[in-house]
């Protein structure tokens, strides 16, 4: 008996997804298997991440860790007494509940206002900032509620000292603005995280070229040729590398042209070698490494003009 290429496929993401939930203790029941945006996933060709993603509403949030969107959410106040249940949180940690799910926070910019906040075992920040926008609705019908009743004494003073409950605020202009929470990553994106992590070379990296916003170009140190990585992502002080293949003259790769560039790139989907090699770089020092299939590095995506890629594969939320 043989099986078709498409139940080989079905029968190697139920296996993947068997272990991975029995590791984190869930059962393998209809509804389960009916709810699992994990096994969807998998059938849909993306690999587990490394580490279990956030939770939204429940279910698994890849997005926030794949993706450089921005998302509006909900969240509470930033308090330690849930510490001993959030994710990566030690007792005493402050956290925040964003959607259903505790998240810690690592630097209070603003209190009520803005926070800097982590998830789990990523090494990984993101911005959770308080947002105010007008409610156009709302303040007419306040306008035209005054207009027919000038006499009337309303006060939502009571209603906005409960601050965990502040949703809304009236100006003296009587404008009423609306509150929302807007969560933005502000580190490097976690496409890399479906990958296999490696030990950092075993040779010392230096940059060889710069522009405004780092180092473009990484190189064995004390070499005028050899190894070369090629950012492809920044965020703040951290950048993204691809290895390239073969080695280089550094000099030539400092006056190549950005169409040569990019050329390099399509060298490296092209080639049939199993895995695309990526490196993270914080204050001059390599910091993680990673080993991807190249389908799963979205390099035709990027513009070397532009370092705020959004390095998503197409395929990355079809589930």
């Amino acid at each position: 008996m043989s099986f078709s290429d498409r139940e080989k496929h079905l029968i190697r993401a139920a296996f993947a997804w068997g272990q991975i939930t029995q590791q984190e203790g869930y059962t393998l029941s209809d509804l389960e298997i009916e709810k699992s945006v994990l096994f969807r996933r998998l059938l849909g060709g993306r690999p587990p991440l490394a580490f279990p993603p956030p939770l939204r509403h429940g279910f698994p949030w890849y997005d926030v860790i794949e993706g450089r969107s921005e998302h509006l959410v909900s969240a509470s106040e930033a308090s330690p007494e849930c510490s001993i249940i959030a994710p990566g949180c030690k007792l005493g940690d402050t956290c925040i509940l964003i959607d259903g799910a505790f998240w810690r926070v690592v630097e209070t910019v603003r209190e009520h206002e803005e926070y800097i906040v982590e998830w789990g075992q990523y090494p990984m920040q993101w911005r959770l900032k308080k947002h105010w926008e007008v409610n156009y609705e709302m303040t007419q019908q306040l306008h035209s509620f005054r207009k027919d009743n000038p006499n009337a004494e309303v006060s939502f003073d009571n209603y906005l000292s409960q601050r965990e409950y502040r949703e809304f605020r009236i100006d003296d202009d009587q404008t009423v603005w609306l509150c929302e929470w807007q969560l933005s990553r502000t580190s490097l994106s976690g496409w890399v995280w479906v990958g296999t992590i490696l030990p950092v070379p075993d040779y010392q990296l230096i940059p060889v070229f710069d522009d405004d916003h780092g180092p473009v170009i990484l190189g064995e140190d004390g070499n005028s040729n050899g190894q070369a990585w090629l950012r492809i992502e920044d965020a703040t002080d951290e950048y993204r590398f691809v290895k390239l293949l073969g080695t280089y003259d550094y000099q030539s790769l400092i006056t190549a042209s950005t169409i040569e560039l990019k050329t390099f790139l399509q060298d490296l989907q092209q080639e049939e070698s199993a895995d695309i090699e990526v490196l993270d770089w914080h204050q001059n020092n390599a910091t993680r490494r990673f080993a991807l299939p190249a389908e799963l590095v979205p390099l035709e995506d990027l513009s070397l003009n532009d370092m705020n890629f959004d390095l998503v594969p197409d395929n990355a939320f079809a589930y």
